[in-house]
């Protein structure tokens, strides 16, 4: 009995230590440390593309149509012939961007030389015109008093200045009359040639 008894115990010892040491002697590996995420990743710096600028852009800006809006348009304008016997009719191309611009557009052909040999004008070198407004059949051009002061040729320039105004704008066939302005105000002459206190209809004889 004491011979079995020594044997099963030795085992049981050798069982017990068999669990608490790893085989071959190794000793267990201590558990790996967790890596700290937070260090690890790298946090690349936000670089957002820079910013348009906004462009600035008035209520005309909005409203001015481009190149391909605009419209050419033929247009019938009057030239004193270099003679002064009368008034000689040209056509003129005009680049406009709205319907109503187109009288003023006409008139300020007049202030161009022509490049006929045969035609002249008769508006001086500074003149301007302020405005045109049709309403009715009825045209008021306002001019720019200045241009008065050196105005020339006398009573037949004062015709063909103010003829070839309103046969300009008698072309068209919306207008009849042409009533003139100077300066906003209304007058009864330019250079006291002609009687400009009611409208004028279309000047016919200074076409003949």
């Amino acid at each position: 009995m004491k011979k079995f008894f020594v044997p099963a115990m030795f085992a049981l010892v050798m069982l017990i230590s068999g669990c608490e040491q790893p085989p071959n002697g190794e000793l267990p590996a201590s558990p790996e440390k967790p890596k700290n995420v937070a260090q690890d990743v790298k946090v690349q710096p936000l670089n957002p593309p820079p910013l348009k600028p906004v462009e600035s852009v008035t209520p005309d800006e909005k409203n001015e149509p481009n190149e391909n809006e605009r419209q050419i348009m033929r247009v019938k304008v009057y030239y004193p012939d270099d003679s002064g016997v009368r008034l000689v009719e040209v056509e003129r191309r005009i680049n406009i961007a709205h319907e109503d611009e187109k009288y003023f557009a006409a008139l300020e052909m007049l202030l161009e030389a022509p490049y006929e040999d045969n035609l002249t004008t008769i508006f001086p070198k500074n003149a301007s015109i302020r405005s045109v407004t049709v309403e009715n059949g009825l045209a008021t051009v306002d001019l720019d008093g200045a241009m008065l002061k050196t105005m020339v040729g006398g009573s037949t320039g004062e015709e063909f200045l103010v003829g070839s105004i309103v046969d300009t704008l008698t072309s068209f066939p919306e207008i009849t009359q042409v009533k003139f302005l100077v300066d906003g105000k209304e007058v009864e002459t330019l250079k006291g040639h002609m009687d400009l206190s009611t409208p004028l209809e279309r000047m016919s004889d200074l076409l003949e």
